[in-house]
């Protein structure tokens, strides 16, 4: 079944426990207040051939983007706590970022990565909800990736 194009409002975040294969289970982060992009990158190598009057160029190791995590904080979660925690204790964790085809969250598309929490912030403004802003630095490749369910 081919897939329909889907908006940014159709996603979900869970944290597991990282490891060598996917979480068997994940609790959702609430209150994502911003589109996590995720993605990766392969370095470019260019071979001279002194034969030809083009170089070759050809991709080299890959590396995942950091994800930049934004959520509208709510001190007392346990999850946002829970991200906290394994920023402060240096903890691997492992996040699932699934992007749904609509409302109905039943087809779409995910991937998992295995990382750290290598920055917090907290921010705001009068009238405005505060953000807490995570860094995520994945480590690796991702774990699994795919279609869902």
């Amino acid at each position: 079944m081919p897939m329909d194009v889907f908006t940014g409002s159709n996603i979900t975040v869970g944290i597991g426990t990282a490891g060598a294969t996917q979480a068997t289970t994940f609790t959702n982060i609430p209150e994502i207040s911003a589109f996590p992009s995720t993605g990766s990158t392969a370095t470019v190598v260019e071979v001279v051939s002194f034969n030809s009057s083009y170089n070759r160029k050809l991709p080299g190791s890959k590396t995942n983007a950091d994800v930049t995590l934004q959520v509208n904080w709510i001190p007392d979660n346990t999850v946002h706590q829970q991200l906290v925690t394994a920023f402060e204790n240096g903890t691997r964790i492992q996040l699932k970022f699934s992007y749904f085809n609509d409302a109905t969250k039943s087809t779409g598309s995910y991937v998992t990565y295995n990382g750290f929490i290598t920055e917090k912030k907290i921010e705001s403004d009068r009238d405005k909800v505060v953000n807490l802003t995570l860094n995520f630095a994945c480590d690796g490749a991702p774990v699994a990736q795919g279609v869902l369910p």
